[in-house]
């Protein structure tokens, strides 16, 4: 069996966009093993650069892939690259050609406008090709929408009419798509980062350690950098408001966790805001975390702490997931409609509503009923996600045709 796994990175300072590709691969890999049923993924955006077979280790299993060329060219620039690589572009053309499906993750939130035109025209772009090559194609758990510019919702609802399948991570993308095309028949799953597995960081019990994600993206004011959310709150205040409260408390070590990493400065490196207030505030109880090299270790980092903060959406599916009292910061929907409606989790900010003085006293009031968090959270995860997760393998079984 070749199946494609579209918008799908593996090689990515984005570690959520990462998880998910990983547990997609580990969940579809276990299902065709059990059913002894050979397999080869290919990856067309894996983010490695050239075609060949990689390996991949997810908790105890071994994942193998291929990565392929991305073959729709978005520029001139990628336009000549093809041409120059034409032994890669015929070799990536002929996966496309022999694939028995493709299934799509859309980068967890990247099906939308929000973050441009250019943006969902690389997510498209695998859209295009499954329609021209004539693929089943698969839309797996994600965000859908929104759609605000009018030819971009045009495009999308095309794409999502010719998936056979289609599955979204929450309710709002599930009333969203209905709005839409009230025909079509939509499964609401939940994020797949969920079943991820993970080995818990043990530290040490004298202390009580708090863990926050900060967002670089959130600090600059988006890629535009003038605030393109529409936060109404000041993030970088907040952010240093909730350190300095954390700090005073009696036994707390608080650890900066970033979740997009890279080796230099960017709008996107959470890695280089945390350096930055680690240096600013010069004491020994705020803990810069390490540069995770892939998002397994991330989540083993986060699982270790005792209350969780973040901003950035899957470092709180990673403390969720792993049963560690977590506080979301919302800036988008996409929060929304996982943890208020579909987990039904109401301890969370909206940063596009309420104020730092609002957000920072929920904060507080979480932290001191933190083991009354820690009990929904189990609650859900062996109800909600765990009814989510056999639904999931449901409806994948079904599309690739087997038992």
């Amino acid at each position: 069996m070749n199946i494609i796994l579209a918008n799908a990175p593996v090689k990515n300072g984005n570690r959520g966009c990462v998880a998910l590709s990983l547990s997609v691969m580990y969940i579809i890999d276990k299902i065709l093993n059990d059913r002894n049923i050979p397999h080869q993924f290919y990856l067309p955006q894996s983010g490695c650069e050239k075609i060949a077979e990689h390996t991949i280790k997810a908790g105890d299993v071994i994942l193998k892939f291929i990565s392929l060329m991305d073959i729709t060219p978005l520029s001139i620039k990628q336009q000549l690259k093809k041409l120059f690589k034409y032994k890669e572009y015929q070799a990536t053309k002929k996966a496309y050609q022999k694939a028995d499906f493709i299934l799509d993750i859309g980068q967890g939130d990247s099906f939308a406008d929000i973050y441009g035109k250019r943006r969902f025209d690389w997510i498209f772009s695998q859209y295009r090709l499954g329609m021209k090559y004539k693929k089943p194609y698969c839309i797996l758990p994600q965000t859908i929408g929104p759609f605000k510019d009018v030819s971009i919702r045009t495009q999308a609802c095309k794409g999502i009419n010719y998936a056979q399948c289609v599955m979204v991570r929450d309710k709002q993308s599930y009333g969203y798509v209905k709005e839409l095309l009230p025909d079509k028949i939509i499964t609401e799953i939940i994020d797949v980062a969920f079943f991820m597995p993970f080995k818990r960081k043990e530290f040490d019990k004298d202390s009580i350690h708090v863990g926050l994600n900060v967002s670089a993206l959130l600090w600059h004011g988006g890629y535009t950098l003038d605030n393109q959310f529409g936060l109404k709150v000041d993030y970088p205040s907040l952010v240093r408001s909730i350190i300095d409260y954390f700090l005073e408390q009696a036994n707390v070590k608080v650890h900066l966790i970033p979740h997009v990493v890279g080796s230099e400065r960017h709008v996107e490196n959470d890695y280089a805001v945390s350096f930055d207030l680690v240096e600013e505030y010069n004491c020994p109880n705020l803990i810069l975390s390490p540069l995770f090299l892939d998002s397994i270790s991330a989540k083993s980092y986060i699982a270790g702490m005792d209350f969780f903060m973040g901003a950035r959406m899957h470092s709180t599916i990673a403390a969720f997931s792993s049963e560690v009292p977590v506080f979301p910061m919302a800036y988008s929907r996409k929060f929304n409609g996982l943890f208020a409606d579909t987990l039904q989790y109401p301890y969370m900010a909206d940063m596009k509503t309420q104020s730092n003085a609002e957000i920072l006293a929920n904060v507080k009031q979480c932290y001191e009923q933190k083991e009354k968090l820690k009990e929904i959270e189990h609650e859900r995860m062996r109800t909600t996600v765990e009814k989510r997760r056999m639904l999931m393998e449901e409806k994948l079984c079904e599309f690739l045709n087997i038992k």
